[in-house]
């Protein structure tokens, strides 16, 4: 994959729970919305919208997944809440360091591998595995 090329969901990422797996394409969709701009003088305000976005995205699904975690009584919550703050702090940092439009989607992508293949194929999916194992319906949240 280079540097410009957007992430791609795969049904494979997905872990099987709807409302996870919604919010997981949505964040895969804000991380491509850096890779249609392009590098001019003007592109500041875009960046920092996108960014933003991302961020407090990704802490409305991390939270959202530590709620659903616990009322499954998922055994491995504290740990994916460790993950889910060194995540917070990654985005963060890109946030506050100034640089160019390329560099930043090389750190996007760098975080968005991170956050949204990695950390899904390795960590969510075990999410699905344990709702699987134990046979826990589904519940109905609200998405939007």
């Amino acid at each position: 994959m280079s540097n410009n090329e957007k992430v791609h969901w795969k049904e494979s990422y997905s872990v099987g729970i709807r409302l996870v797996d919604h919010q997981h394409k949505k964040l895969f969709d804000l991380v491509n919305r850096l890779y249609d701009l392009e590098d001019n003088v003007n592109i500041k305000e875009q960046i920092r919208e996108i960014l933003y976005a991302f961020r407090e995205y990704t802490i409305v699904h991390f939270k959202d997944e530590e709620d659903y975690m616990k009322d499954i009584g998922y055994p491995e919550l504290n740990n994916q809440k460790q993950l889910h703050k060194d995540i917070i702090e990654s985005l963060s940092q890109i946030m506050q360091t100034p640089a160019s439009l390329s560099i930043i989607k090389t750190k996007m992508r760098i975080v968005a591998k991170r956050v949204l293949i990695e950390h899904i194929v390795i960590e969510d999916q075990k999410i699905g595995v344990y709702v699987r194992e134990h046979n826990i319906k589904e519940k109905i949240y609200n998405i939007n």
